[in-house]
């Protein structure tokens, strides 16, 4: 009989109980009721039972465990709870031989790296005495096959397609399922599916392997491909057979009888021959949502319009037919907002602004042309899948509001393009970069979500929250921070009054990213608002924007070991619930922070690496943001080259997105030239346009380009450059206290710098235990005290400051290796090398700090006549 196992088999019976064995992949798992996990458990339920708490029953490693959920061929199924991450687990134990313990975790661990809505995603793996066991999210609700009887046959077409993602997912990623059966799918409260046991999973095979590798057969006998009853090669094909077995079986149950076409496809779903299948599971989905009589339909129905739009065509005179297509008003709607012929006169008034207007004007023709595009290609889309009935109406749903916020969003750039000054022209590529994707609107599985529907009632309102939501975000993105922390705080009062907590949460993001922007401090607790609130509406994704964004605020402030609480637990959450996206890659950005805050070089690398992993196929709202990334971690790679070619990178990106000639642009260019270029000739080189840039635009950062060009061109021996650049510091806004004593000790006036450069060190607070970011602070005005100093003669006093000054830089270089901190360093070993010559100190006490001083000089292509007298003055005996 087909239900009875063979000798050798893996099988798992229909209640899901064990028969012999079964397999993880390639490895046999021998099930040994009584053994050491059976007996560990026993124990566990006894001891809580004595001394446990209320409600649960045992414990098993770091995990309580509360009951029973069930059995089945890959082991025990146990409900627990995890204190560590204070959170409820279904908690699988499978026992194993000791010869196929390491193989059965690696294969656990890669199950694991599976993640798709409708796969039940596995949080931790491990060994525990004999057994394997796997950590998975609690779900509750019913199997398929409890679920299924007496519904119609429209509702079980939609969980089974879900059920269908799932192992299209698996297969995308070289698996297969093995044992996919109505017992293996979960659909829980919020009506979404949930594929389990991937127990008996394995990497698809090769269909022509040799029929003499027999695999271990495995499975459930109905639903077994006949391949896999056989021992042949098993392919993802062998699921298509079994989800085909099963959805017939459910459809039988059905309100109504399935159509013809279904039973069609689900003939030549579980064909015997793996080749007359469909050629992949993603077809067989596609075959499922096509309804021939609904076709049929909609084809008769346009047909109906147009004979009568053509005989009123007729009756006044041809005119034009009514519209044939109801999905082709997606430009029309796209107009009411902002159409081509408006974007053409709002960009010719952008381009009369001045050089800068000009040459922004192309680039923001074509990247709005190019939006406005895709974004009426996805509302196509989203429309005829809509009228297709191939989602659900909640799915359908989010795409229409995906749709209409792109929408919103179009609009709000709309008008600060219009509104734009000379002085707001920077924000404009901002803006439109800041466009969400309208690709995103199709991406079934990000759109997949827990989070409660909006209530009808409240409809209009919502949208009007949600309007302004959408405002503030992109006053975000463009650099509008106090027009967006005000929309967002309206937002977030209405939000309030509505009592819909997945939209209060979003808005007081927002609020917070804006405020952040502003005020780090006054940030926090609108963030952690924002995280408690989007937690409680299962809103995975803001809650991790929220946690990263906060944790950022908490490390800026001064406080990277609060910032860095609970992060394993939300890097856990997140990389279940939100893989390979922006707020995954933001927060392993902002951990890299934090942890270059708290002095940990090697744990921020490591955050920064992955961040650049996941931000590299983003697109859309938040891509910019992460080009920061590779910025980011070439701050902490140790190969200099590696981290010049990181940042080059990252200007290039930046530059693509935004001009050349933008502030944000030579940000990333002047990172680049301070902390990765080390010859002096070619920082000089790219810092002059690079200052330019900056006056052009007004920025803040004017001061701090033309006074590193000054120290540079001082390097160099160009005294008449260093003034011409530091005068330029001097006259930027703000206080350019070490310009301004640079510039004095230059042009001649000593004491005057002198005076300066004490009375800015007597400013700075004296405090036990400074960030290292203010040691370096006082390291750069200690160091030209030491050099106004040496020039007045007072030898002692200036060997006091430039060994100060060397101890300290040496200290930041160490854990913040930069060219531009090198360079202070070098220039302060050399003065203080020259101040030991000059006092007459022993060769054996300048020698160390002179060879120090010689290396950077010769590195850095500094002046041969300065490393002459240095060599000279090392080597004297005085």
């Amino acid at each position: 009989m087909e239900e009875e196992a063979s000798a050798n088999s893996s099988i798992t019976t229909e209640d899901g109980t064990p028969e012999t064995s079964s397999s993880m992949g390639g490895a046999m798992v021998k099930h040994r009721p009584g053994r050491p996990m059976a007996a560990a458990l026993a124990r566990a339920r006894f001891m809580g039972t004595l001394f446990g708490d209320a409600g649960i029953v045992g414990g098993f490693g770091r995990f309580r465990v509360i009951g029973r959920l069930g059995g089945g061929g890959m082991g025990v199924v146990y409900e627990a709870y995890d204190p560590d991450l204070a959170r409820g687990v279904a908690l699988k134990l499978v026992e194993v031989t000791d010869k196929d313990r390491g193989t059965a975790l690696a294969e656990a661990k890669a199950l694991a790296r599976l993640s798709h809505p409708n796969v039940v995603p596995i949080y931790d793996v491990g060994l525990e005495r004999e057994g394997v066991y796997l950590v998975m999210e609690l779900v509750r609700g019913q199997t398929l096959r409890a679920w299924a009887p007496g519904r119609s046959l429209r509702e079980i077409l939609e969980v089974y397609q879900q059920a269908g993602r799932a192992l299209a997912a698996a297969h995308a990623a070289g698996l297969v399922h093995r044992d996919f059966k109505p017992e293996n799918a979960l659909i829980g409260g919020d009506q979404r599916v949930r594929v389990v046991d991937f127990g008996l999973a394995c990497e698809a095979d090769d269909p022509a392997r040799a029929t003499h590798e027999q695999r271990a057969i495995a499975g459930t006998p109905r639903f077994m491909a006949p391949e896999a009853k056989t021992g042949a090669a098993i392919t993802p094909a062998a699921d298509q057979y079994s989800f085909c077995v099963a959805l017939a079986e459910a459809l039988d149950g059905a309100r109504e009888p399935a159509p013809r076409w279904i039973t069609a496809v689900l003939d030549r779903g579980r064909a015997a021959d793996p080749a007359q299948r469909f050629p992949a599971m993603v077809d067989l989905q596609r075959a499922l949502a096509r309804d021939p009589a609904r076709t049929r339909r909609r084809a008769a129905a346009i047909v109906g319009l147009v004979s009568a739009a053509s005989l009123l065509a007729f009756l006044v005179g041809r005119q034009h037919t009514n519209q044939e297509d109801p999905c082709a008003d997606g430009a029309a709607r796209l107009a009411k907002v902002w159409d081509h012929p408006a974007r053409t006169a709002s960009l010719a008034r952008i381009s009369a602004l001045g050089p800068y207007g000009a040459s922004l004007q192309p680039t923001l023709a074509r990247e709005l042309n190019d939006h406005a595009a895709q974004w009426v290609r996805e509302y196509r889309a989203a429309c005829v899948d809509h009228l297709r009935g191939t989602e659900t109406t909640t799915l359908s749903d989010r795409r229409t509001t995906c749709l209409e916020d792109g929408r919103r969003a179009f609009a709000e750039v709309r008008a600060l393009v219009t509104n734009a000054g000379p002085a707001t022209l920077v924000q404009l590529p901002r803006a439109v970069q800041s466009l969400p994707d309208p690709a995103a609107c199709s991406d079934l599985a990000a759109l997949a979500s827990d989070v409660e529907p909006p209530p009808p009632a409240f409809a209009q309102l919502l949208a009007s929250v949600r309007e302004q939501v959408v405002q503030a975000r992109i006053q975000v993105g463009a650099g509008s921070y106090e027009s967006a922390a005000v929309r967002a705080r309206a937002a977030v009062a209405a939000a309030r009054v509505l009592g819909y907590r997945p939209l209060l949460a979003e808005a007081l993001l927002v609020q917070g990213h804006a405020q952040l922007q502003l005020a780090p401090i006054e940030s926090v607790p609108v963030l952690t608002e924002a995280m408690s609130v989007a937690n409680q509406a299962r809103d995975r994704t803001v809650a991790i924007e929220a946690w990263a964004r906060r944790a950022y605020a908490l490390a800026v402030t001064r406080n990277p070991a609060a910032a860095a609480a609970e992060a394993d637990f939300v890097l856990s959450e997140a990389k279940g619930s939100a893989p390979g996206s922006f707020a995954l890659a933001l927060l392993y950005n902002n951990l890299g922070s934090v942890a270059l805050a708290g002095e940990h070089r090697t744990e921020a690398r490591d955050y920064f690496t992955h961040a650049v992993a996941v931000s590299r196929n983003l697109t859309g709202a938040g891509a910019l943001e992460l080009v920061v990334t590779r910025a980011n971690l070439a701050i902490v790679t140790d190969d200099r080259a590696a981290a010049d070619q990181l940042v080059a990178r990252a200007a290039a990106d930046r530059a693509q997105r935004l001009g050349a000639d933008h502030p944000d642009t030579l940000d990333t260019l002047f990172q680049r030239a301070v902390t990765t270029v080390e010859d002096l000739h070619t920082t000089a080189e790219m810092l002059i346009p690079i200052c330019a840039g900056y006056d052009r635009h007004s920025s803040y950062r004017s001061e701090d380009c033309w006074l590193e060009l000054g120290l540079v061109r001082a390097d160099l021996g160009d005294r008449a450059g260093a003034i011409d650049a530091m005068t330029r510091a001097s006259h930027t806004p703000g206080n350019p206290v070490l310009a301004v004593a640079y510039l004095a000790f230059w042009e001649g006036d000593v004491q005057a710098s002198t005076a300066r450069f004490a009375a800015a060190i007597d400013k700075l607070p004296g405090v036990p235990s400074e960030p290292w970011w203010k040691t370096l602070e006082r390291a750069e005005l200690t160091l030209g005290l030491g050099q106004a100093r040496r020039a007045q003669a007072d030898l002692p006093e200036a060997r006091t400051l430039l060994t100060r000054t060397v101890a300290d830089l040496a200290m930041i270089t160490r854990t913040h290796p930069a060219t531009s901190f090198e360079r202070r360093l070098g220039r302060a070993q050399v003065e203080l090398a020259l101040t030991l010559a000059a006092i007459g100190a022993a060769k054996a006490e300048k020698t160390a700090i002179a060879a120090a001083g010689l290396s950077w000089l010769r590195r850095a292509g500094a002046r041969p006549a300065e490393i002459s007298q240095l060599v000279t003055e090392a080597d004297s005996t005085r």
